[in-house]
């Protein structure tokens, strides 16, 4: 097994909505990129929510999400895994995500992306005080896997149409 490390946060004092995925796959730790994989339905997600096609650029499309109020991160520091499936991780070491969102207030919601980012984070960090403040979505992954209801990028981009409330800016709450 392999000792694999996640990625520094992508957030700013903009940001209102959080995406966790669990830690990314060898595509991504490759191009050291978050959601590098092309396949991987995260960036389609995230501009189809906006009407707009991807920038072909990765600083373009970091922009992009810091400009629209998403941070990234994964709840994994670190594990050991072979490939870049979820069941294959072992020897997890969680991120200190009640620690980020001391440093950033203005996230509203986290999105938790697939399963395995959801029951990390719950078996981690359910009685947070800093999580209580926020609204914790689990949605589906979007991982290029097709599962039994997310055949393609369609029923992904309805499915996390529920963040849209959270995505203003805050500054600009009522």
């Amino acid at each position: 097994m392999t000792t694999v490390h996640s990625f520094e946060p992508v957030i700013d004092e903009r940001s209102s909505v959080l995406v966790l995925g669990s830690m990314p796959g060898v595509p991504s730790l490759t191009m050291n990129e978050y959601y590098g994989n092309p396949r991987n339905y995260f960036w389609r997600v995230l501009y189809g929510l906006h009407g707009l096609p991807v920038d072909d650029e990765y600083e373009a499309r970091l922009a992009f999400a810091l400009d629209h109020h998403v941070a990234m991160w994964d709840i994994l520091k670190s594990c050991t895994r072979e490939g870049s499936l979820d069941a294959n991780i072992r020897d997890e070491v969680v991120n200190d995500v009640p620690g980020l969102l001391r440093r950033y207030p203005n996230i509203r919601a986290i999105a938790l992306n697939g399963t395995k980012a959801h029951d990390t984070f719950k078996r981690h960090y359910a009685k947070a005080e800093e999580v209580s403040r926020v609204v914790c979505l689990k949605l589906p992954s979007t991982s290029p896997v097709p599962t039994k209801t997310m055949r393609n990028l369609d029923d992904r981009l309805a499915a996390w149409r529920v963040i849209e409330p959270y995505l203003q800016n805050p500054a600009n709450r009522i």
